[in-house]
């Protein structure tokens, strides 16, 4: 999961180096935008949150020692906060709003980023504390099959795409 994040927070680079493409080159701002979008919706969305929705947050939810419901239900929330922003960000560029897409795409960024740093040093350390190494090693099969039911080459296609990117960027 740690690997994921370090992943995502590649696209900070990028969407840095985007501000004010648009007015030198739309084609190229809306195809990077795009391909941003694409990337947080399979990437980030369908594979990582999927993974923390579906396996871990039911897990740590479901340990008797667990107490802080609020902090789960605050991270679905943000889960479904990012859903709404890559909806805004698609919208504005539809509407050739390129300034408005930037700034939602900006917001979503920092939004991300928060949110990554939130779950590295509270969620992470939570679940380690609360769930014995054969509880931890069940969740990291299951997030395996994840992968490999949503397909390990295609999350390894988006990788290299995102390093691709930010390498040319």
């Amino acid at each position: 999961m740690l690997d994921e994040h370090e992943v995502i927070c590649k696209t900070e680079v990028i969407i840095e180096n985007l501000n004010q493409l648009w007015k030198s080159d739309i084609e190229k701002y809306t195809e990077l935008v795009t391909t941003l979008i694409s990337f947080y919706r399979e990437y980030a969305d369908s594979y990582h949150h999927r993974k923390e929705e579906d396996v871990l947050f039911p897990a740590i939810k479901n340990h008797p020692d667990f107490v802080l419901q609020e902090i789960i239900d605050e991270f679905e929330q943000h889960h479904e906060d990012f859903r709404d922003y890559t909806k805004e960000i698609e919208q504005a560029i539809m509407e050739d709003n390129y300034e408005k897409s930037y700034q939602e795409l900006n917001n979503y960024l920092q939004d991300l980023l928060d949110h990554i740093a939130a779950e590295n040093d509270e969620l992470f350390v939570l679940a380690e504390s609360l769930l014995g190494e054969e509880e931890l090693e069940t969740i990291f099969f299951k997030f395996m099959d994840i992968d490999m039911e949503l397909g390990q080459d295609r999350k390894t296609e988006l990788e290299e795409n995102i390093s691709a990117i930010e390498i040319a960027y």
